[in-house]
């Protein structure tokens, strides 16, 4: 798939990046505005309907997120979510909330590392002692950004505690590059280990290599990453898998325990790089052509199954939807200084029937700030003309 077919599928607009993001106050499409950037890391955004939307969907008066979509329970991941996102929209009552309740019940392993999973109907609440190391990703990386911006040394210093024990008992050192387990147990069997690219949060690796300067895992790891997305493509389209095993003699494969797919994992994996500001080489192409081609589907489908190419009979939900239009975006504006392409990205719905759920409302708000530190980094970088200067970052 050429630029220039990808271009016709998206509005566009010379000389300038324009991010639209509509408000629920009006049911008919904005006009386009021009993004205001971030800036340095410790930009942040005022509280708007969509905060005010999540934060009624998921997040309980004491501090918990809520996986509405999976039977109310809550995980490291979705306390790292909303740290991330509170912080982003400069919402610190609601930040110390969340993390004093993680603090609270998901440390209960006697190191930094969450428990990945707390049920409210079950006695005792965590049944599992394995961490999810997303969720401490995301914990550590929003800690680090709010000690830094916020000036809360306490933060810091558990930020750093948490980024060791990531560093120490998740980090494998291979011959194909640095690795991350997803837990610390049950990943790793003889010499195997079972993977998931979507575990790679590359602004969290950046956030944290800034934390602790002399740690190489972290740049090793974007490093890795990157190497990853050129290699991990599997199926007709050539997409990243959810899961998959690496060991010395085979190399990488789809496993058998997990379905074969690019599905609800792996759609993390753009939204992560492209908000780690990257997307001038081709490591996104055959996602953004994956997701054109769609254009003349009678539905997107929410996974594709890597082995024999059949589609889910599911549509996407929103938040997998507004991920594939940030690919397409920044693939198009990192490959063509002439012209900037419009990313529109729907508000969250205010219907409380409208069927939207933690996950999705999640990816959403996250695209949203990826979006924005996309912008940034291209223009700082003077990545592409085309978009203008960049101001102060306010």
């Amino acid at each position: 798939m050429t630029t220039n077919t990808l271009r016709a599928g998206l509005l566009l607009a010379s000389g300038w990046l324009l991010l639209l993001f509509a408000t629920a106050a009006s049911a008919a499409p904005a006009a386009p505005v021009a993004a205001s950037p971030p800036g340095a890391a410790c930009f942040q955004a005022q509280a708007d309907s969509d905060w005010q939307r999540y934060a009624a969907l998921v997040l309980a008066r004491d501090g918990r997120i809520l996986d509405t979509g999976n039977g109310g329970i809550s995980h490291s991941e979705g306390q790292g979510f909303g740290m991330r996102l509170a912080f982003h929209y400069n919402q610190r009552q609601a930040f110390e909330r969340i993390w004093g309740w993680t603090q609270e019940h998901f440390y209960v392993r006697g190191d930094h590392l969450a428990a990945w999973r707390w049920r409210p109907d079950d006695k005792p609440h965590i049944d599992d002692h394995n961490n999810a190391t997303d969720g401490d990703l995301f914990i550590a990386w929003s800690l680090a950004l709010a000690g830094r911006c916020w000036d809360v040394p306490e933060y810091l210093d558990t930020a750093r505690q948490i980024a060791a024990d990531i560093r120490a008992k998740l980090v494998r050192e291979t011959t194909a590059g640095t690795l991350l387990l997803p837990g610390a147990q049950g990943f790793e069997h003889d010499q195997t280990l079972t993977l998931n690219l979507s575990y790679w949060v590359f602004p969290a690796f950046a956030e944290l290599a800034r934390l602790e300067p002399d740690a190489a895992e972290w740049p090793a790891l974007i490093a890795s990453g990157q190497a990853l997305l050129g290699e991990l493509q599997f199926g007709r389209w050539k997409l990243p898998p959810d899961w998959v095993t690496w060991e010395p003699q085979a190399g990488f494969a789809l496993p058998d325990q997990f379905p074969p797919r690019f599905g609800y994992d792996a759609v993390r994996v753009p939204l992560y790089w492209v908000w780690h500001g990257q997307t001038t080489g081709h490591e996104l192409d055959q996602l953004a052509a994956y997701w054109h081609a769609q254009q003349d589907w009678s539905w997107a489908p929410d996974w594709v199954d890597l082995k024999t190419d059949a589609i889910s009979s599911n549509p996407a939900p929103s938040g997998i939807a507004a991920i594939a239009a940030l690919t397409q975006f920044a693939v198009v504006n990192g490959t063509d200084g002439d012209g900037a392409a419009l990313l529109r990205l729907v508000p969250l719905p205010t219907n409380q029937d409208a069927g939207l759920d933690y996950y999705s409302a999640s990816l959403r708000l996250l695209t949203g700030i990826a979006g924005r530190a996309w912008y940034w980094q291209q223009c700082k970088q003077g990545s592409n003309p085309g978009l203008g200067t960049c101001g102060d970052g306010r």
